[in-house]
């Protein structure tokens, strides 16, 4: 991986993203910014903040807040509706401080088995969230800020001399962790996969509620599905207004 001017990885303190980060610190004499995401009630700030004093970056914690307001900014941008629009307010921050260059770690889920509290999946099922949902809402916001992103784990970066185990959630990248047992600090060898994103209970009470008034969900899945329709709504008026959507 050859280090490409004023970089920027976005870290969550895991394995994924860490060894990104490992060869860029040692491949470039350029001061490395790292990100970190985090949501009320739900972040990975502590475990980030090791790993960038573990390699000296210049390190910023983006806290995502007025969630929905900021969404009727960001999908005028996209073609069809996205709720998973996080990587939003890295771009943004990477852009105010003048980055060209923004790494991710995505892929090392599919690549190793890192979705451990997902249903059950195919190895290719995982990867086709990855390329139809997930890499598309990356590519479409950092494009947006002129930022080039560098996928180092998109399979068609890498190579292998052997075919990998069939996927199995119950890996947890042990693969992975064996092959940089003696590269990474052993606190991010450590470190298990979150949880998801964020709290989807919190962000019902403080954003997506009022919006629902009549709501009463039960689960996790029954707010996020009102948030996919407030979205699929919101984004339908912003680029068909005339058009009216009903929303039950």
């Amino acid at each position: 991986m050859t280090p490409s001017p004023k970089p920027c990885v976005n870290v969550s303190g895991g394995i994924d993203s860490t060894i990104i980060l490992h060869p860029l610190h040692e491949q470039t004499d350029d001061d490395i910014y790292t990100y970190t995401l985090g949501f009320e009630g739900r972040s990975e700030f502590d475990d980030a903040r090791r790993v960038a004093d573990h390699y000296g970056t210049v390190h910023h914690e983006v806290v995502v807040d007025d969630m929905l307001p900021t969404f009727r900014e960001i999908l005028p941008h996209f073609p069809q509706p996205r709720f998973n629009l996080w990587p939003w307010w890295l771009a943004r921050d990477a852009f105010h401080d003048d980055r060209q260059n923004c790494y991710i770690g995505e892929g090392g889920d599919e690549h190793f088995g890192g979705y451990w509290y997902k249903p059950p999946a195919s190895y290719l099922e995982h990867w086709a969230g990855f390329f139809v949902y997930v890499l598309p809402t990356y590519q479409t916001v950092y494009r947006h800020f002129d930022i080039t992103l560098h996928v180092p784990l998109h399979p068609a970066t890498l190579a292998y001399t052997t075919t990998l185990p069939y996927y199995d959630v119950h890996q947890e990248k042990a693969l992975l962790r064996k092959a940089y047992a003696n590269v990474l600090p052993r606190f991010v060898l450590e470190k298990r996969k979150q949880n998801g994103r964020f709290d989807y209970w919190v962000m019902w009470k403080k954003e997506i509620q009022p919006y629902f008034p009549h709501a009463k969900p039960r689960t996790e899945q029954d707010i996020r599905e009102l948030l996919n329709a407030w979205v699929t709504r919101e984004w339908s008026l912003l680029h068909h207004g005339a058009m009216k959507v009903a929303v039950a």
